[in-house]
């Protein structure tokens, strides 16, 4: 049967989607789903069409037709279509008055418009213009080929659907038949090449000073918003499923109104509290979008409301922005923090039924993604034993979670400058909604050093591409945007010091252990885990050198093997009854596994995830020995951290504790959090012997707070979970710094600490420039006024540390050369340090879910396996990938598809069960092995 009709793909039980139908439908979704300059003659809303309009017009070629079709039998490449499509716009956009750095991230963004991003001077030089002007017989040169296969006279229908789509982009002179000889007489790759190389006698060299200036910001903004067109028009979702719905300032206005202090001190800090809340906002609108900063800085002692004046301050900013650019929705939120593991606190805000209560499945708030960055999709149309791309395989249920169509992303460092820097194809996705954007970086200081020159970069992308409004709010301020003559800072906040002088409420002891740390004629002695524990112990039940008694501590450690330890030594040290928490967790998570503690599974049903955890810490709670004061009806009304529990058994209690990092899985630590919240406020004996992880997004107070060395502004985290809210009096808190030895070689020395281990790789002298910038800042290692510390020490600490240029020149060429295939191979977490993400069901419950996937997979039911997979992200546990294969090696995955296959879900899926592995609520949460030395060692959250 003869061909008749130019299609882009098949359909299933309807009539093939046309291939101009696709095009026009994909241009129309760009410019809706961004907005684009439109000033200048050939403007990037006019080369943006060209792109919309031409990106498969590779798609016209006979071979191509006949392989839509399954009746091509002839070399793979024949049927590729997007150099051919990149081909068209390139030349298009510089016959229309295109300048070169548009015309060449035209060229980039069709021809990788199915995968990642390449290097462009060796795309252009090497794999295009090398192959379609070299030999004729090149099998790697196909366009030329292609467009000769439309040049025959027997295929007109070709020739003119060709000229319709050309002349349709372009304009009267922009013909299929000046196109084809630009193509045969090679002088499109010759106009091609000259922006990538420089002439050297009779030949052209790579050349990365050749490019256009800024050609990755431009490049970034057509891809991304073409690749999120194309894919939703292949698979035909419509655009009511791409729009957002924004949160309410005003229920949150509703919501702080109610809150009351108290006590005389918590009401002094309710007081900044509400005055920051109302000054931040004014002034970003001022400073921001009246004045033009690219950056506001929120600068607040943490207890004092940063995250509700960040929040208050953005809702505002995107509310003014939507008005002054008349825009038919509002902007995204993109709410950025370090690590997925402090997610928790946060995200609980957003689904707290007394805020707002949203749905993450919704279109207000997304929670980006736990397990997005595990689905792979390989680049077909690479090489020459590809497969064309036809546009069938759009994986339409995972696309909407990855590309941030909802009024409110909560998401991590990783997951938005990782998707900046050399992005996957599922990455590109995001773009669109960065289009004015207010995104706010929730300490900014953990941005890993060698990533500090580059990330002032991409910022300066997303403000000149995009038009995002970027907030960055913590209590100790890097200087990360202050070497950079792109940006512009201001601070959100006047007066800074002042809020820090009214929320002191700690005084810290540095360790002899740390003060000796390079000293001269000094010796450094680590501090042995054993003595440790028994420090903490003699805290709790004497007050060690305070008049307290019955102490809640938080000992926060830099290693998971390192916490693991200390929490033996304190269990040691106690001389009476230990209670860990966390085996009294298990006990009810494995009861509730079939129905819900107390009630049936129906009844369970209803509630929200935020009262689950509240439902599972209520059991918990009266398991242990405690009851509410007064009535409580259960977790529908309030959390249970909102009243008061009392021990109720007529002994007297026990030890109490917990041990949290992020071995445990996201569904455990908030309960995990919520228990130690109570427990912190009961004046029974507490300990929490934690990693970093708890530092940052999780509102815990304690009475005394111990430090592994680190550096100057985690410290200051750790320090911002003691006497929080003055529980124990202004200054009453009370944090030591000390420096614990390798709880596997404890006579190891210096260099075998787990503080070296995590601290000292950026460069050798990092943990003496720590202990000499305390004692170049402090007066004395005893006693130390909590201003000194987080207003003196740490700004010296940081402007040391930048003259040290820790930041990593490489990035930032990378990204000026346009090098997006060298950026994706890099990575903010430690390059060197693969994880796998794993699956933990413990329950029975959870091992269906776990089977439900695998059955979804096996039958092909994408949609549905990809939404339990989404149920099933609070499951999830990031391990070491040596420790994945050398001890889960009986563990399958979720997909069920073979270990090692490129494709698919890159999730194993464990059982109790599972050989090579455990699940211990009370010993550190996932263990890969029965040592798990080398893990825990190197493993720092």
């Amino acid at each position: 049967m003869p061909i008749d009709t130019i299609i882009s793909h098949p359909r299933d039980n309807r009539p093939d989607f046309k291939l101009e139908c696709h095009l026009d439908d994909a241009k129309s979704r760009m410019l809706t789903l961004g907005r684009f300059d439109d000033s200048a003659e050939c403007s990037e809303q006019r080369v943006a069409s060209v792109i919309g309009l031409l990106h498969d017009f590779g798609k016209v070629t006979p071979a191509f037709q006949q392989h839509v079709r399954d009746r091509y039998s002839g070399p793979p490449q024949k049927t590729y279509h997007a150099r051919l499509g990149a081909l068209a716009a390139f030349w298009v956009v510089q016959e229309i008055g295109g300048d070169d750095r548009d015309a060449l991230a035209a060229f980039i963004a069709i021809s990788r418009h199915h995968g990642s991003l390449p290097d462009v001077v060796p795309h252009v030089f090497t794999d295009v213009y090398g192959t379609e002007t070299g030999e004729k017989d090149n099998v790697k040169g196909w366009a030329t080929d292609q467009v000769e296969s439309i040049r025959k006279p027997d295929n007109e229908l070709y020739a003119q659907k060709a000229e319709e789509l050309l002349v349709s982009a372009g304009d009267n002179t922009t013909t299929w038949d000046r196109f084809a000889r630009a193509v045969a007489d090679e002088s499109v790759y010759e106009s091609l090449v000259k922006l990538v190389s420089e002439w050297r006698g009779y030949s052209p060299k790579e050349d990365v000073e050749s490019l256009p200036s800024e050609l990755y910001d431009r490049t970034l903004k057509y891809w991304g918003h073409l690749t999120l067109a194309d894919k939703t028009s292949a698979a035909d979702i419509p655009l009511s499923k791409l729009k957002r719905d924004s949160l309410s300032l005003e229920v949150l206005d509703t919501y702080v109104a109610g809150l009351e202090g108290d006590g005389e001190l918590e009401q002094t800090l309710n007081k900044f509290r509400d005055q920051a809340r109302e000054a931040a906002p004014e002034n970003a609108v001022e400073r921001l979008l009246d004045d033009g900063a690219d950056i506001g800085r929120l600068t607040l002692p943490t207890g004092l409301g940063k995250t509700f004046t960040g929040i208050t301050t953005a809702f505002t900013l995107r509310d003014e922005i939507a008005e002054r650019h008349g825009l038919e929705e509002e902007p995204t939120i993109v709410y950025a923090l370090p690590f997925t593991s402090i997610i928790e606190q946060t995200r609980e805000i957003f689904e707290d039924p007394n805020i707002w209560g949203a749905d993450p499945a919704g279109h207000a708030l997304t929670i980006h993604h736990y397990l997005s960055e595990t689905v792979t999709r390989t680049d077909s149309e690479v090489g020459t034993n590809g497969e064309a791309e036809t546009d069938q395989r759009t994986y339409a249920d995972a696309m909407l979670g990855e590309s941030w169509r909802s009024g409110t992303v909560l998401t991590t460092f990783v997951q938005l400058f990782e998707s900046l820097a050399g992005p996957t194809n599922s990455q590109g996705l995001k773009f669109p909604a960065l289009q004015d954007a207010v995104i706010i970086l929730d300490e900014p200081q953990a941005l890993p050093k060698r990533w500090w020159a580059a990330i002032p970069r991409l910022v300066r992308t997303l403000r000149t591409e995009f038009d995002a409004t970027v907030i960055v709010m913590t209590a100790t301020q890097p200087s990360l945007f202050e070497t950079t003559d792109d940006l512009s800072a201001v601070e959100l906040l006047d007066d800074v010091d002042e809020y820090y002088h009214h929320a002191r409420r700690v005084r810290y002891t540095i360790d002899d252990s740390v003060w000796a740390l390079g000293a001269p004629d000094a010796e450094t002695i680590p501090l042995d885990h054993e003595t440790a524990g028994e420090r903490i112990v003699n805290t709790v039940f004497h007050g060690g050198n305070t008049t307290a008694t019955a102490t809640s501590t938080l000992a926060v450690c830099n290693t998971i093997a390192s916490s693991r330890r200390l929490t033996e030594t304190v269990e040691q040290a106690a001389g009476t009854a230990v209670e860990h928490v966390g085996k009294t967790y298990r006990e009810i998570l494995e009861e509730a596994g079939n129905t819900a503690v107390g009630q049936n599974a129906a009844a369970d049903s209803h509630l929200s995830g935020v009262e689950r955890v509240d439902q599972l810490a209520s059991a918990v709670l009266k398991r242990l020995g405690f009851t509410p004061d007064g009535d409580w009806d259960g977790p529908g009304n309030s959390s249970v951290s909102d009243i008061s529990w009392s021990w109720s058994r007529p002994r007297k209690p026990p030890l109490l504790l917990g041990t949290f990092n992020s071995r445990y899985r996201p569904k455990d630590r908030r309960v995990l959090i919520r228990l130690a919240d109570v427990l912190t406020d009961c004046n029974v004996p507490f300990v929490l012997v934690s990693t970093q992880a708890v530092e940052a997004g999780v509102d815990l107070s304690f009475a005394r707070v111990y430090r592994d060395l680190a550096p100057l502004d985690s410290i200051v985290q750790a320090a911002g979970r003691c006497n929080r809210s003055f529980e124990w009096g202004k200054e009453n808190g009370r944090v030591t710094v000390w420096l614990l030895d390798d709880p596997d070689d404890p006579e190891g020395g210096i260099d075998r600490t787990p503080t070296k281990y995590v601290y000292g790789t950026d460069l050798g002298s990092h943990l003496t420039i720590i202990a000499e910038t305390l004692r170049d800042t402090l007066k004395t290692q005893d006693d130390v006024d909590e201003f000194t510390v987080t207003r003196r020490a740490v700004p010296t600490y940081f402007e040391r540390i930048r003259e040290k240029a820790l930041a990593s020149q490489e990035l930032l060429d990378h990204i000026e050369w346009c090098e997006a295939k060298q950026l994706g191979r890099k990575s903010l977490i430690q390059e060197d340090y693969p994880t796998v993400d794993v699956l933990v069901a413990v329950t029975d419950r959870e091992k269906d879910l776990l089977e439900s996937i695998g059955d979804a997979f096996n039958v092909g039911d994408t949609p549905s396996a990809y939404e339990l997979l989404q149920q099933a992200s609070d499951l999830r546990v990031s391990i070491p990938a040596r420790d994945a294969e050398g001890a889960l090696t009986q563990a399958t995955r979720v997909d069920r598809k073979e270990r090692g296959e490129q494709e698919g879900v890159q999730i194993l899926a464990y059982r109790p069960e599972t050989a090579g592995g455990s699940y211990d609520l009370d010993g550190g949460g996932f263990v890969a092995n029965d040592e798990d030395v080398i893990a825990g060692r190197f493993t720092v959250l």
